[in-house]
């Protein structure tokens, strides 16, 4: 591996080692600064609509119904993410501080009605794993580390954040590059509030980066049966950038029109180790993009069969 690599692995190897795959190249016009935002659709997709921001991103589109094909499940959890993103070819690095599904999650309430069903199946994938040739490390990485790698060009961080922490920081982030525009202070662009939509947002909409009001979230992008002020809930983000002259970080968020938000590094990292996350992260890079079967919206053969089974529960870890 890249010896300034955060996430460094003597036991797992990348998936691209391990199988004779056809290079494919990047969009000429590939950069971070267009990375694009795609919005969730329902209150459990908020992972799924990650993986198409990060598909789109490397000029590989994918529709809702090609992606859920492969991921068949509305219960998602960081592995299912990981063996989708597999499946297609991505160079994926899933980290997390438990193995498999952690049973003490049944004390949660966001868990509470669905992991005794979904845990065989998850402890499934993570057994089959390394035999996938995808890579899974049990360890915590530093937000040090997560910010390194995504000072990359071709690399973002995707990761599972509890609900309430990371709204209320994107809310207290946007209020300071309020006041840093206003003294004259804030330093990058994106963290200017311009006071208008940015194009392709809907006439009112803005979003935390440059507009003149904080983003807020879709209703329908929230759980009906659990509270985001009562307890923990899971949402998946991706983390973009640092924006390091203003000290925030802007990241891609699902579940606003919004197509960026700010978050002080502080917020961001007290979301994502908040007790219910297991510290899951997928770094993404996709500086050698490899193409094994094409990019058809095919069913995948991939081990991901072993989510197959459509579930109607609505939860994401």
């Amino acid at each position: 591996e890249d010896a300034n690599s955060p996430c460094p692995s003597d036991s797992v190897s990348h998936a691209a080692s391990t199988t004779k795959c056809k290079a494919a190249s990047l969009p000429r016009d590939f950069s971070k600064a267009k990375y694009p935002h795609v919005r969730q659709r329902y209150d459990w997709d908020c992972g799924l609509a990650c993986c198409q921001m990060c598909l789109k991103w490397v000029n590989r589109s994918q529709t809702f119904s090609a992606i859920t094909k492969r991921c068949r499940t509305q219960s998602t959890w960081s592995i299912d993410l990981a063996y989708l993103l597999h499946g297609y070819s991505i160079n994926v690095r899933y980290y997390t501080i438990t193995w498999g599904a952690n049973e003490s999650y049944k004390s949660i309430a966001y868990y509470k009605e669905n992991l005794d069903n979904d845990a065989s199946r998850v402890n499934e994938l993570f057994a089959m794993a390394a035999s996938r040739g995808l890579h899974v490390e049990m360890r915590n990485v530093s937000m040090d580390e997560i910010l390194v790698t995504a000072s990359k060009e071709t690399c973002v961080v995707i990761l599972l954040v509890d609900t309430q922490r990371f709204e209320t920081g994107c809310s207290e982030a946007w209020a300071k590059a309020k006041k840093l525009a206003e003294s004259g202070k804030v330093r990058s662009e994106a963290a200017k509030p311009k006071g208008k939509a940015r194009e392709g947002v809907s006439e009112g909409a803005h979003d935390d980066a440059s507009g003149s009001v904080p983003a807020e979230r879709m209703p329908h992008s929230l759980p009906s049966n659990v509270s985001v002020d009562t307890g923990f809930v899971g949402h998946y983000v991706v983390l973009v950038r640092e924006l390091e002259e203003d000290g925030l970080i802007e990241v891609c968020d699902p579940g606003v029109v919004a197509d960026r938000r700010v978050i002080d590094r502080e917020s961001l990292d007290e979301a994502r180790k908040a007790h219910g996350t297991d510290e899951d992260i997928l770094v993404i890079d996709v500086s050698t993009i490899v193409n094994k079967r094409g990019w058809e919206d095919e069913e995948a053969d991939d081990g991901s069969s072993a989510s197959s089974s459509q579930s109607s529960t609505k939860q994401v870890k």
